[in-house]
């Protein structure tokens, strides 16, 4: 086969695999994990199960190829920020996109995070991807509250890194959980309240 043949192949087939992620994360965010079945996927992405599984041996792959890609997003995202500000901006930012149904490429879905958190207490499978990010997930933050010291001139020990990265974690965490929960949620207030506190937690 030319080679010009098989770039096309290749890109060919990272297209049908990126159709069906997009279909995949749609069916578990709406339906959730038990409630969307290969079928539903199929139909969503328009093409057959058979062709799917070419792609994805079962259910368990399309989840980890998400978390996978999630994380790999995630990490551009979280390095990328400089302070707090800057966290409090983007995450309220994806989060009023998300809500008005306009993620255009970004592939952050508050509904699809809380999802596969619940799923990870119920499925080994899942709670060992979930698991195996966890560290990453923590050195993320952990390198957010370094910078956001740097910026105000403060250095800091271990015990403020690890006790200001567990607030922030919790904070960002508990955000996004209630602006799921709550669709009447003010954004507005959000933002503002969240940014307060986190200057309060940076000595600011």
């Amino acid at each position: 086969m030319p080679a010009g043949g098989g770039t096309k192949a290749r890109a060919r087939q990272e297209a049908q695999r990126a159709r069906i992620l997009e279909a995949a994360r749609k069916c578990f965010s709406e339906q959730g994990f038990h409630g969307a079945g290969m079928s539903a996927i199929a139909k969503e992405a328009g093409m057959s199960q058979g062709l799917i599984y070419r792609y994805f041996t079962n259910k368990a792959a399309i989840i980890q190829a998400i978390t996978e890609e999630q994380r790999a997003r995630r990490t551009e995202d979280l390095c990328a920020i400089a302070t707090f500000d800057d966290l409090v901006e983007r995450l309220m930012g994806k989060l009023r996109r998300w809500r008005a149904g306009d993620l255009q490429d970004d592939i952050f879905d508050p509904a699809l995070f809380l999802e596969i958190s619940a799923e990870s207490s119920r499925d080994p499978e899942v709670a060992a991807m979930v698991s195996e990010q966890e560290k990453e997930i923590w050195a993320d933050f952990a390198a957010i509250v370094r910078r956001d010291a740097e910026s105000r001139g403060q250095a800091l020990d271990d015990e403020a890194l690890r006790c200001r990265t567990m607030a922030l974690r919790c904070l960002v965490d508990g955000v996004i959980t209630a602006c799921v929960r709550d669709p009447r949620l003010d954004c507005d207030q959000v933002q503002a309240s969240l940014r307060r506190v986190l200057r309060q937690l940076g000595g600011g």
